[in-house]
């Protein structure tokens, strides 16, 4: 028997950003409505406050609106991306290589010298960002691979059929 050679193959070394942008792409939803959702609501909180008027109970509703929008920015602009940072260089998670191979029916994934093989039915939910691709398994394994690693466009868009529903 032949061994089988893959489709696409693709290794690379996550550098800060492209984790970072793989990281906005899991915790913050993977659609733009989702981003957005607890702002407009915090939004929503102030206008009703606004609407109940200052000198009543309005103000309280302004107030914690107003609190929760400066929460929301504090956590996803400074504190989480803090805490990545921190995380990222603690663990050397760019110092180890990473990759996939694609083949017609299943794909391997290959990180810190282990190999993990999966089904394509296995993939939960696919996203495109701007430096990376991520994917989620069933078992909430997420793989982020960096479009840079794409030498070719051609790999590019067969990696990306192989993901879309």
């Amino acid at each position: 028997m032949s061994e089988q050679r893959p489709t696409v193959s693709v290794r690379y070394y996550l550098n800060l950003q492209e984790s970072q942008d793989g990281f906005a792409l899991v915790t913050f939803g993977k659609k733009p409505l989702t981003r957005f959702l607890t702002p407009a609501i915090s939004i929503a909180i102030i206008l009703w406050g606004v609407y109940l008027g200052f000198t009543d109970v309005g103000r309280y509703y302004v107030a914690l609106g107003v609190f929760f929008l400066i929460m929301q920015g504090v956590m996803r602009y400074w504190l989480l991306p803090m805490l990545f940072k921190r995380q990222f260089v603690r663990y050397q998670f760019g110092k180890s290589e990473q990759g996939i191979d694609l083949y017609q029916d299943q794909f391997e994934l290959y990180s810190t010298g282990k190999k993990q093989t999966a089904q394509y039915a296995e993939v939960q939910s696919f996203a495109v960002g701007k430096l990376t691709y991520m994917l989620e398994l069933k078992n909430h394994t997420v793989i982020i691979v960096p479009k840079r690693a794409f030498i070719d466009s051609a790999d590019q868009t067969k990696f990306e059929n192989s993901f879309k529903k």
